[in-house]
């Protein structure tokens, strides 16, 4: 049986800039982080020194981070990258108040199917956004949403590839998946607003 880990945790899916180093504050011993380590000891003098790169972006859209992290994942919702998501789109679509009650509505639907399937939910949210912007006719295509919500921050890159493979089986048609099976029944209560 295959053990599965957390992409995020995976260290093939590092880069050069998820290990770093940094000067001990205390007696200037350089320490090396990896992007996980919340705070490591100095070798040299043994100080509890914090890494000021951690990163836990992963947790502001896994549908796992509080089982990965427990209470370390507390309080990152107001930061998450859902919240990214909604903001764009209600900014987007402001002269359709109806369209943002509805996608509101149909974002806490999905949490809700995602986390009971276990499933990442930010590309099924990213997506939701999409067609419920291409519907109001506010963008022709999903690239020109994704590009603007990577400028106000930067999104994992598997998440903008699935939803961009979302987006395009679902034009298609084509909803074998779990992604899609939830995708086209939240889509079903947008197409009928």
């Amino acid at each position: 049986m295959l053990a599965t880990k957390c992409p995020g945790q995976d260290m093939r899916y590092w880069t050069i800039d998820d290990v770093h180093e940094e000067k001990c504050p205390q007696c200037g011993e350089m320490i090396e982080f990896f992007k996980t380590d919340i705070r490591l000891r100095c070798p040299n003098c043994k100080c509890r020194v914090a890494n000021p790169k951690f990163d836990m972006g992963c947790a502001q859209w896994c549908a796992h981070a509080e089982m990965c992290l427990g209470p370390s994942a507390k309080g990152l919702k107001q930061n998450s990258l859902k919240v990214v998501v909604e903001e764009e789109f209600k900014n987007m679509a402001r002269e359709y108040p109806h369209m943002i009650n509805t996608v509101q509505d149909a974002i806490s639907v999905t949490e809700h199917k995602c986390r009971e399937k276990q499933i990442n939910m930010l590309p099924i949210i990213i997506s939701v956004a999409i067609f419920a912007l291409k519907k109001i006719g506010c963008i022709s295509d999903a690239d020109t949403f994704l590009e603007r919500i990577n400028q106000k921050q930067t999104f994992p890159q598997e998440a903008l590839k699935e939803t961009r493979t979302l987006v395009d089986n679902l034009s298609t048609e084509k909803t074998e998946g779990t992604m899609e099976k939830i995708l086209s029944e939240i889509l079903e209560v947008i197409n009928n607003e």
